[in-house]
């Protein structure tokens, strides 16, 4: 196995506070140089994404199938160490933010540059199953002018054992999503729903578990806050059938778009120590989509 070590350099020092453009982002980005190492092994990672269904199979909750001799993973050696807080430059963010375990599993939750969209940031979640790791993406979350989001973490409890849900909202200039994502403790993606639909076609569409159970017959078009009110009654219709079985209860969110203060959509109600991370875009009017903000 290489022993080398590709770590993004952090080559520009800001306050939180300040304002970074993208392109400076992304000249900050173009500069990093690799750093070797003897003496860090990197584990296999490979990249799925995020409604993959690769995973999609039931494990038997026998407890011989807990490994407890596998070694834990240095989450930290592989995406460096990241922060918390509000308002930050991209670059000053990219890391390691969670490593906790969910029923047998391992995960971390780390911020790192978008494989989906170049120039991007977004949230990943790593894990081990036994093949390397895997990373799924959730973002991006910022990088790019106008845009919104927001990603959640959270631990439910279930008869089965302890899961993990992965919720985001995205307003992306004339698209609107948001998709909810149940892992069990092994790290099996069990369910998922996903909304979508644009200002070309306000008419929302609805994806479970790879299939599309509402798909728009005709097209509307209207503007971008037409388009989240279709998405989010739509949401109102379908997400009980997901979430209530777990007694998880969803509140809106709001945000800027097009610089006044929306609803954008729903995350799951959870403000305890269940709560692992939320990772949002930094509602700014002279700034929106720039800069990002992670609390636990």
């Amino acid at each position: 196995m290489k022993k080398v070590l590709l770590i993004l350099g952090l080559i520009v020092s800001l306050s939180a506070c300040d304002f970074q453009s993208r392109e400076d982002f992304e000249k900050g980005l173009s500069a990093n140089k690799p750093i070797e190492s003897s003496d860090i092994k990197m584990p296999t990672v490979k990249y799925i994404s995020a409604d993959s269904n690769q995973s999609l199979e039931v494990k038997s909750n026998s407890s011989d199938d807990k490994d407890n001799s596998k070694e834990r993973l240095d989450f930290i050696s592989i995406y460096g160490k990241g922060r918390t807080g509000k308002n930050m430059n991209l670059n000053d963010c990219l890391g390691n933010i969670i490593d906790t375990n969910i029923g047998e599993s391992q995960i971390g939750i780390s911020i790192k540059p978008s494989i989906q969209e170049s120039g991007g940031i977004s949230s990943i979640l790593s894990y081990d199953k036994g093949d390397g790791i895997t990373e799924r993406e959730y973002g991006p979350v910022a990088g790019f002018n106008n845009l919104t989001t927001m990603v959640s973490y959270d631990k439910i409890e279930s008869e089965s054992g302890s899961m993990l849900l992965v919720s985001q909202v995205t307003v992306d200039n004339t698209e609107t999503y948001s998709a909810y994502y149940l892992f069990n403790r092994y790290m099996s993606l069990m369910d998922y729903l996903v909304f979508r639909n644009s200002t070309d076609n306000i008419i929302t569409s609805v994806e479970r578990l790879g299939d599309m159970i509402e798909v728009p017959n005709y097209s509307e078009s209207g503007n971008i806050n037409e388009a989240i009110k279709h998405r989010i009654e739509t949401e109102r219709d379908y997400l009980p059938s997901l979430l209530d079985v777990y007694k998880v209860k969803s509140r809106p969110v709001t945000s800027l778009v097009e610089g006044k203060e929306a609803d954008i959509g729903y995350l799951p109600d959870i403000t305890d120590e269940s709560r692992l991370l939320l990772v949002k875009t930094t509602s700014n009017p002279d700034n929106m989509g720039m800069n990002i903000d992670i609390e636990k």
